[in-house]
């Protein structure tokens, strides 16, 4: 295999890890972000189109700082790491001409399913460039490693009517991949969309979330097989089925929008968690799962954590 992913287990030996240099760093604000607190929403709204670096200096550099010492860390743990292209010219401007700026987070933007590579459907107008920075990831793996690139169509501008795919919605567990629906990200349309890509050996998943939800990843995490973190109250119909009877680390509202349910899984039984998630690295060192502590509240304070921040392009899984 020397391309894909099939869980969000396996070991991990090919990953994109999110850049967010400090002065490139936008604030932005659209319609349909109704997952910000209240505290973030007024923040947003006030500073829209002004550089976090001139409003914040202190948040921006914590922020490329602490992405950066995530690559470091992947990359020390003999994981290849590639970061994506910092975007420049108009790829800065592209639909959202104040919009963000940064790449941050390359896990909305691209979804690996196997060995199929396929650019995202973003709700944000102002996230659609990120694309521009993923592209000779994606093109290289094309070209010399049997990827299989697709791209969702593009939503309405005015993010209503899809569809819309993001890979912070799309968990991957063999041939069931679980997709989040709540009105902030991914739709019905993008689900139903992912599901004739893969064909009928997959079986796709809505997971309905409540509405100021942005992605499933920030109500639910699989660990490893048998284990997950989840937040009851973010989801609406509760777990999917086969996941029921899992052994399930629970948190809080609170936890979960500090993205306790959000980690880097280095490989089965080992993962990367925020540093401040402190009850919930204790009950998954009691499961005698390996925890490496990091310090990530810089990228959690603009809404995205651990999972968000890397995509996998080749983790090491088996098919059953």
């Amino acid at each position: 295999m020397l391309f894909g992913a099939h869980h969000e287990w396996g070991k991990l030996r090919e990953v994109v890890i999110g850049i967010s240099h400090a002065e490139d760093f936008v604030v932005f604000h659209e319609d349909s972000q109704r997952w910000l607190t209240p505290a973030g929403a007024e923040f947003s709204r006030a500073h829209a189109g002004q550089r976090l670096i001139d409003v914040d200096p202190e948040q921006a550099t914590r922020i490329e700082r602490q992405a950066d010492a995530l690559a470091e860390l992947v990359a020390r743990e003999g994981v290849t790491v590639h970061r994506p292209e910092r975007l420049k010219g108009v790829e800065r401007t592209f639909l959202a001409p104040n919009g963000e700026g940064a790449q941050l987070f390359p896990r909305d933007g691209m979804i690996v399913v196997g060995q199929h590579v396929i650019d995202a459907s973003l709700r944000l107008q102002c996230r659609q460039r990120e694309r521009y920075g993923l592209r000779p990831i994606i093109q290289a793996a094309v070209a010399s490693r049997g990827a299989h690139w697709s791209s969702v169509p593009l939503g309405s501008p005015g993010a209503v009517d899809g569809p819309f795919l993001e890979g912070g919605d799309t968990l991957l567990n063999g041939y069931e991949v679980y997709v989040g629906i709540s009105g902030c990200a991914s739709d019905l349309a993008g689900a139903d969309w992912l599901q004739a890509l893969l064909g009928d050996s997959y079986r796709v998943l809505p997971v309905a979330l409540r509405s100021n939800v942005l992605h499933l990843d920030c109500a639910l995490g699989l660990v490893k097989p048998g284990l997950l973190v989840y937040c009851p109250e973010k989801l609406i119909d509760g777990l999917p089925m086969s996941l029921r009877d899992w052994d399930k680390i629970e948190v809080s509202y609170e936890e979960a929008t500090l993205l306790a349910t959000n980690g880097l899984v280095l490989e089965e039984g080992r993962i990367i968690v925020d540093a401040d998630n402190r009850r919930v690295i204790d009950e998954l060192k009691r499961r005698k799962v390996d925890v490496i502590p990091i310090p990530f509240d810089g990228p959690i304070g603009t809404g995205g954590g651990l999972r968000c921040a890397h995509h996998p392009l080749l983790r090491e899984s088996v098919l059953a």
